[in-house]
């Protein structure tokens, strides 16, 4: 593989070189998505979804990639600490109920919060998910943080609303 090909996949899986950040790095690729979900969320839900889409499939493909340069360095099997093309996803997924209720930067904090707490504790599936030593396990089981977080910020919007 040619060293530019190997930089962009790099590039990609660490959300832009966020993933390299010190102190939880999956924490700064999840701020990302705070920023670029207040543009993101203007966009048709059609449009939304094809770019979660996009990036899920993206990251299936760049992953075992990722993986295989960062392995060696962290000494870690698969979801090394930079990569986290997958908390973009989950937090996109996070997003989701915020096309029915405001868009406000107190809303995005929130699910950016839930999101943190969902992808850390894995709860449920999302548990089961990241036991899986591949690129599906990988992006999988943010996906499924990211729909708990986007249920509980539903329901707390709902009981905002309500109250």
């Amino acid at each position: 593989m040619n060293k530019i090909k190997k930089y962009i996949i790099l590039f990609l899986a660490s959300g832009f070189g966020t993933g390299y950040l010190p102190f939880a790095p999956a924490t700064w690729g999840s701020a990302v998505m705070v920023v670029a979900g207040w543009w993101l969320l203007d966009l048709p839900i059609i449009l939304y979804l094809l770019i979660m889409i996009a990036i899920f499939l993206l990251g299936i493909i760049i992953v075992p990639t990722a993986d295989f340069y960062f392995r060696p360095l962290l000494g870690k099997d698969w979801d090394n600490r930079p990569i986290v093309i997958d908390e973009w996803l989950g937090m996109l997924i996070t997003y989701l109920p915020l096309f029915y209720y405001e868009k406000t930067w107190l809303n995005l904090f929130i699910g950016f919060v839930l999101f943190r707490f969902f992808d850390v504790i894995k709860f449920g599936l999302a548990s089961r998910l990241n036991k899986i030593k591949n690129q599906w396990g990988v992006m999988l089981d943010d996906v499924f943080a990211g729909i708990n977080s986007a249920i509980a910020l539903f329901i707390i919007l709902w009981l905002i609303e309500r109250f």
